[in-house]
């Protein structure tokens, strides 16, 4: 059983403060609604800006889904949250992002870890290249 954590490293020509708004303020514009409980009302993704902060799917029908609950808010520098999505919601995993300045932008160091023996099955359930490429893309316009 694989417990490492998921790992990702995006390079983008813009300032660490952009590409933190993007992955934080913007999620739901770069979301793909296919990775969603609903993609046919999928409305939004959104994350409270703060500690203990909800990240929240929101749908056109007025529900909402519970992805989880920052656990690190340090803009521009990182964000962290739990995360339930496709998930038993009582084990949850957890993700984090930093934001480095470099020479050409933004270094951007995607992690999703928190796996053990009793979430790990879910670890496949994740396109994050895919959903990271649309972050990239986001961020880089």
């Amino acid at each position: 059983m694989d417990t490492s954590p998921i790992v990702h490293e995006l390079s983008l020509s813009c300032s660490p403060e952009h590409a933190f708004d993007v992955f934080t303020a913007k999620t739901g514009e770069w979301w793909d609604p296919a990775h969603t409980g609903s993609p046919e009302t999928y409305a939004t993704v959104t994350i409270d800006p703060r500690m203990r902060g909800q990240v929240t799917e929101r749908h056109t029908d007025g529900s909402e889904h519970d992805w989880g609950e920052v656990i690190g808010w340090d803009p521009p520098a990182k964000v962290a949250f739990s995360f339930t999505l496709a998930q038993d919601r009582t084990v949850p995993s957890v993700v984090r992002v930093t934001f480095v300045p470099s020479d050409s932008g933004t270094h951007v160091t995607f992690e999703h870890d928190g796996w053990n023996e009793f979430n790990a099955a879910s670890r496949g359930k994740f396109a994050w290249p895919h959903l990271l490429a649309r972050f990239a893309d986001a961020a880089q316009q």
